[in-house]
Parts: C-alpha cells; structure tokens; sequence
C-alpha cells in the first residue's frame, strides 16, 4: 500500500470519530478528497514532465479561459499542484466537510464553485494587467494554475459565519489581514485569487442557515 495512502487513512481514522466529519453528511468533500487522490496517483505515476502537461492542460490561465473556460473551470478542481495528496486530508475533514455539513451540498458547492470562478477571474485579470504593463513576464499567460484552494477558502469564509459570536469577527479580520498581507508581500495572481476567494464566501454568510444552532467547531467537539 503506498505510503501517501497510509499517512491519508490514518488522519481520516484520527478525527472521524469528530461531530464535524461524519461522511455520511459530507458526501461530495470525500468523494471529491478521493478523486484528488486518484488523480494524485495519476500524477506520480506520469513523473514531473508528464504531470506538467497535465497541470497545463487543466490550467485556468490566460490562454485556456480564452479557449475553453468551461472545460478548465472544472477540471482544474479535480487536479492538485503538487505530487502530495496527505497533506489535504486535514483540510477537508476540518473545513470542507464541515462547512458541506451545514450549509448543505447545494449551497456549499454553489459559494465553493461562485468563489473558484470570481477567484480565477480576478486573478488571471490581475495578471493580465501586469503582462500589459510589463511587470510580469508574458509567458504566464500559459502559467499553470490547478487546485483547490479557490474553492475551500470561499467555503471557509461562509463557514466563519458559523464560529461563536465573541470570536467570529476577530478570526475573520486575522485570516484577512493574512491573505492581503500575504498578496502584498508576493503580488501573484495567485494571492490575489486566494483573497478574493474568501471575500466572495464572506459575503455569502447571509445565505448560511442555523448559524446559531450549528457553531463551528460543535461544541461537542
């Protein structure tokens, strides 16, 4: 069994015993966390060059949205940047999951898909205004550009909605200053759609049912 397959098992065994998690009522963020595993897998096995063409055939960059923004829109989710799946285990079982739990599968993909969308745009126009002006190379209009990282910082935005009153709006101004200071110190497309991503799930936590009744983390964990 590989190794990644071990470490991954044994994470989800460490906290599925946790309110948050129960797989029964997160079914599309472990269904989606096994589908990233097989394309993990795909990856690794085409080795670094095989997996770049990969990476760029699925890529949400300049030259893709403008032939197939459909096509790489979606695919994109289903690819990670890296040739390591483990590591997202725990982001999934104590955000995506948790945030699929509460505001049920038709919301959380509708603000996950909303802010991977406004993400990529925002993103890829900054970009394109800094090939125009000379302060990016312009070969980055074929940058690769695949994850999930749009998505689940707009549902852990609408999922900060659900943390208690006293420190929910402290934890959203930190994780904020976080990602603007992050884009101010590397001013990539990439922190500018990481920043946009979780103010588009901010601004969806009107549409978050029983924010009250359903705190984050449960109480009972």
């Amino acid at each position: 069994m590989p190794a990644e397959h071990t470490r991954g098992r044994n994470l989800l065994a460490r906290v599925c015993g946790g309110d948050s998690v129960a797989i029964v009522d997160s079914p599309l963020s472990f269904a989606w966390l096994l589908v990233l595993f097989v394309t993990t897998r795909i990856q690794r096995s085409a080795g670094r060059r095989g997996s770049g063409r990969i990476q760029h055939t699925h890529s949400t960059n300049l030259r893709r949205l403008r032939t197939e923004p459909s096509k790489v829109l979606s695919t994109s989710l289903l690819w990670l940047d890296g040739r390591q799946w483990w590591p997202y285990v725990p982001i999934f079982v104590g955000v995506v999951a948790p945030a699929e739990r509460r505001l049920r599968w038709w919301r959380w993909l509708l603000i996950g898909v909303a802010a991977h969308v406004i993400g990529t745009y925002v993103g890829q126009g900054y970009l394109r205004r800094s090939i125009s002006t000379g302060r990016a190379p312009r070969r980055l209009v074929n940058a690769r550009d695949v994850g999930v990282s749009y998505f689940v910082l707009g549902v852990a935005g609408t999922l900060s909605g659900y943390l208690e009153r006293r420190w929910r709006s402290k934890c959203q101004v930190v994780a904020l200053a976080g990602l603007a200071a992050n884009g101010a110190a590397r001013p990539t497309f990439t922190e500018v759609g990481h920043l946009t991503a979780f103010l588009v799930g901010l601004t969806a936590i009107p549409l978050a049912p029983d924010r009250e009744q359903r705190p984050y983390p449960s109480r009972r964990t």
